[in-house]
């Protein structure tokens, strides 16, 4: 039986990086194969349907193709993309808050649950966040919902941690009014 050789370990976010501004446009495949698996999560959990997702991912990718060189830490690629993603997702939010109609938060992909009043619960949630405004409804889903720290959060939105835990606060504060949870 013939040796098993050990396989080389996949390049890190940093090397790909370098590879890419060395003109290797595979290194960029690369990073997209590795994150567009998260980035697609939360994005999908914030816009709470799919119909833009396509065009946030689109969005979100061209816009590190084009300014990946200005990334300062190359290991925080994820966080990066991520915040950029969130960026584009906070722009159709608005858009959306300035319609007649906005959709709802989780619409048909929230998560099936088959006890009737846990989902009364689910859907009461939805139409709560649905009604906040998109500065405070994705500080409260990007750390309640995607488990990201507050100072991740705060990073991600480009404001201080104090704001952040101001804009949560607030969105807490406006779900339990809406829930009418004491």
């Amino acid at each position: 039986m013939a040796p098993r050789l050990a396989q080389p370990l996949p390049p890190d976010d940093a090397t790909l990086i370098a590879r890419f501004a060395e003109g290797d446009r595979g290194a960029f495949d690369a990073l997209y194969n590795r994150h567009v698996r998260y980035v697609a999560g939360v994005a999908y959990r914030l816009l709470g349907d799919d119909a833009e997702l396509n065009d946030v991912l689109q969005e979100t990718f061209l816009a590190a193709l084009e300014t990946l060189g200005t990334l300062r830490k190359p290991e925080r690629v994820r966080s990066w993309l991520v915040g950029i993603a969130v960026r584009r997702v906070r722009r159709r939010l608005r858009k959306r808050a300035r319609g007649a109609f906005a959709r709802r938060l989780f619409g048909s992909g929230a998560a099936s649950v088959s006890d009737p009043e846990a989902r009364a619960d689910v859907d009461a949630l939805a139409e709560a966040l649905q009604r906040i405004a998109p500065r405070y409804q994705v500080p409260w889903v990007l750390h309640h919902v995607e488990g990201e720290t507050l100072p991740s959060v705060a990073a991600l939105e480009g404001v201080s941690l104090a704001t952040i835990k101001r804009r949560i606060a607030r969105a807490e504060a406006e779900i339990r009014r809406t829930l009418d949870v004491t």
